[in-house]
């Protein structure tokens, strides 16, 4: 018995599933602990994707042999075929070993499994935008911003693909509406002020970045100190 399986056993015993066992120890930072705790879930129940699964997730954020997370996804998916997660790791996979279409396909099987899956909106958008689909990256990136996840981040991406696609006005609308939410944002100010050089407006961008320089504070002068 290797020292996960008894791991794996004496965590089991203290009532912790292994699930619970992989989350607390990458919470304490021992990845490695927690990718032996999967392999060895995925080999003492042959018949759950869930232990394969977690390994392969495991292998990709260590960086272990793509053959083995491979291996790992097809036992998943031969078990699980609908699973949502499985077809989102075999995406990241094929991320891994370049076929980006190969990619974007297995992450579009995964959001048609579960449309409010937003691991696979997320990592969509970030391969639209990478393969120049700027339809599909804003598609997914509207999603994301109407589905609570609409941080900053997100609508200066959505104002890149906008003007990208041959829309500087759409973007220009975008990145005014952030600096007007938050008009001190200097990422966001900096933004629409790019935006502005690159449409031909120096002069307002110029007005609109002086907004950013720290107002000039009135020193009064000291009299020398009397001994």
């Amino acid at each position: 018995m290797t020292a996960a399986s008894v791991m794996l056993l004496v965590g089991a015993l203290l009532g912790a599933t292994p699930l619970e066992q992989i989350s607390a120890r990458e919470a304490a930072g021992d990845d490695g602990g927690a990718l032996a705790v999967a392999e060895s879930w995925a080999s003492i129940e042959p018949g759950s994707p869930y232990g394969h699964l977690e390994a392969a997730r495991l292998g990709l954020k260590l960086g272990r042999s793509l053959e083995t997370v491979d291996w790992h996804l097809r036992w998943a998916y031969a078990l699980a075929p609908d699973n949502p997660r499985g077809l989102h790791l075999w995406g990241l996979l094929e991320e891994e070993r370049g076929d980006l279409e190969g990619a974007r396909g297995a992450q579009r099987k995964a959001i048609a499994l579960r449309t409010d899956y937003l691991d696979a909106h997320r990592k969509l958008a970030a391969l639209a935008d990478r393969a120049g689909d700027w339809a599909e990256a804003e598609k997914e990136l509207r999603y994301l911003i109407r589905a609570g996840d609409g941080d900053t981040g997100l609508k200066l991406q959505l104002a890149r693909v906008q003007e990208r696609s041959g829309r500087p006005g759409d973007a220009e609308s975008t990145l005014s509406d952030l600096h007007r939410a938050d008009p001190k944002n200097a990422v966001v100010t900096r933004a629409l002020a790019d935006l502005y050089t690159r449409t031909g407006r120096p002069q307002q961008a110029a007005a609109l970045m002086k907004t950013l320089d720290p107002q000039k504070r009135t020193m009064r002068s000291l009299s020398a100190s009397r001994h």
